[in-house]
């Protein structure tokens, strides 16, 4: 009699949460719909109408990291489910996840695509930026950095990015010659001259996990000699509610020597959007059997209608220091000890993303005991198809 009871109660508690929470639904009442199903979720009263309806309300109110943790709540039961993945695809979408968006396509169907004028192109996006770095060091020329790449859907959990730079700095060494008479000073005018190709794979596992691979070429010319340096890395992404989290790994040989990076990054969204959100990211670098800690930081928000900034910090010793997953390199040849930076991104449509950074550097000049100022402007761009 007692079970009859409880199954009734059970029962009774469902057909309100489906009630209450349809009507809150259809008068578009998406506080309080979100404030009653996570309650009636948190007392046990939990089905896929209920699940689907708070998704919505926080997919609308631009909640996107709890409208994905509602999904896939829903997906978990049921992976066809078209609804969740279709909003889920979304989601993943503004939160420039494009890896997992297009995990959830692969459960659609074609018509459903095509009904809803959603392609999926080989290529992901072409990018593009340019720079110049200006330095306070009478020993130094203006160094210029230029980089072009391209992404590429190779399936459904499999992306490639590619792409190529060239770096170039005129640099003056000053050195002393010796006769029977006397020593004089000469200078010697080098050119720091490096090209770079740089490749990374990305492999979804699943909703929330994805595996992260990249090699980094680099053809440095210095003072008549080339280095050919070949540099790795392998890492794991975890994208959670409010924080994404990465481990990985760099490994390799750079300018002819050893190296290992081991970094940890935590990206926090207290909104589930791109309205506010910090980068957080640890390393420790190893050397020459030198043991360095960086500790990276990175604020930004958005300021007002498709445009963004950022302010970032990098503390300890940055000589051949790893940042974006291997992408960018501190090889040059004098070292940077401090970095800081501001960036703006504008969108100028739904496909176009213009970016404009700033970044200050302290730095250690290689010959002399002199320590100077480095200011660099970068403007880029991304299209994405």
């Amino acid at each position: 009699m007692a079970m009859i009871h409880s199954a009734k109660a059970q029962l009774s508690a469902l057909q309100v949460a489906d009630s209450v929470s349809t009507d809150l639904y259809n008068a578009g009442n998406w506080k309080q719909l979100i404030a009653y199903g996570n309650q009636s979720i948190a007392t046990g009263v939990d089905f896929t109408g209920l699940r689907l309806r708070v998704a919505y309300a926080n997919f609308i109110t631009g909640d996107y990291k709890h409208a994905l943790k509602q999904y896939n709540k829903v997906l978990a039961k049921d992976p066809y489910n078209i609804t969740a993945r279709y909003y889920a695809y979304y989601c993943n979408k503004y939160l420039a996840d494009d890896l997992h968006a297009t995990y959830n396509l692969s459960y659609l169907d074609k018509e459903t695509l095509h009904k809803d004028g959603i392609n999926t192109p080989i290529f992901t996006d072409i990018n593009a930026e340019t720079g110049i770095k200006q330095n306070d060091d009478i020993n130094r020329n203006n160094a210029f950095y230029s980089r072009v790449g391209i992404g590429n859907r190779i399936g459904w959990r499999l992306q490639l990015e590619q792409s190529a730079a060239y770096f170039d700095q005129g640099i003056f060494k000053l050195y002393d010659v010796t006769d029977r008479r006397r020593t004089t000073t000469t200078t010697l005018h080098l050119a720091d001259q490096q090209k770079e190709y740089y490749a990374k794979l990305s492999f979804a596992v699943n909703q929330n996990m994805a595996i992260i691979g990249s090699y980094h070429y680099l053809n440095t010319k210095f003072d008549n000699i080339t280095y050919n340096s070949n540099l790795g890395l392998i890492g794991l992404k975890y994208t959670g509610t409010y924080i994404d989290a990465q481990a990985d790994v760099n490994f390799g040989r750079l300018d002819a020597e050893p190296l290992e990076q081991y970094n940890a990054k935590l990206t926090y969204y207290p909104f589930g959007n791109f309205n506010l959100y910090t980068i957080s990211r640890a390393s420790v670098k190893e050397l020459n059997s030198d043991r360095n800690f960086i500790f990276d930081q990175t604020i930004g928000f958005k300021l007002i209608k498709n445009t963004w900034l950022e302010s970032s910090v990098a503390l300890g010793n940055l000589d051949d220091y790893l940042d974006a997953d291997g992408l960018y390199v501190y090889n040059g040849i004098d070292n940077t000890t401090f970095k800081c930076g501001e960036a703006a991104y504008y969108q100028l449509n739904n496909n176009v993303q213009l970016q404009l950074n700033y970044f200050y550097e302290r730095k250690s000049d290689a010959y002399q005991s002199l320590k100077y100022d480095q200011n660099s402007v970068t403007v880029g761009i991304v299209w994405k198809f």
